[in-house]
């Protein structure tokens, strides 16, 4: 399980497809926005919430409130389920563990925004001076 520390207004990214903010913590009750296209469970109780869309849709903006030791569920094929559990809150920190599939990846938004910028950047088109090219070649 990866374990992040998040405070309110800061966001998780999972996989390219799913959000998570850390929206209020309020005396021990964590309020999170799952941005996903997925049915999710909340745990424990086992409360399905329909967050599936049609295809070509946006992903819905699901709002729920959890405690220490609660978790939601997203998805429904078992290889395939991402947990989100609130592992601990102090003041307004809360650490958040995600178990995911291996291929689901897992940032924090701000990593997976610079990593996005620097893809986009190292995608641009440079000017290459073909002469300097010559002088390369002739240091074997």
């Amino acid at each position: 399980m990866l374990v992040v520390t998040r405070k309110p207004g800061e966001k998780i990214v999972l996989g390219q497809n799913y959000l998570v903010e850390v929206v209020a913590v309020e005396r021990g009750v964590v309020k999170v926005a799952l941005n996903v296209d997925q049915p999710v469970t909340l745990m424990p109780g086992r409360i399905e919430v329909d967050g599936s869309t049609e295809p070509g849709q946006q992903s819905r903006v699901i709002q729920v409130s959890r405690k220490v030791d609660d978790s939601v569920v997203i998805g429904t094929e078992p290889d395939r389920l991402i947990e989100i559990l609130i592992v601990s809150v102090k003041g307004e920190a809360v650490r958040i563990g995600v178990k995911a599939p291996r291929d689901v990846q897992v940032y924090r938004e701000e990593v997976y925004e610079e990593i996005r910028r620097q893809n986009i950047a190292a995608a641009q088109p440079v000017e290459i001076n073909p002469e300097g090219l010559g002088g390369l070649m002739d240091r074997r």
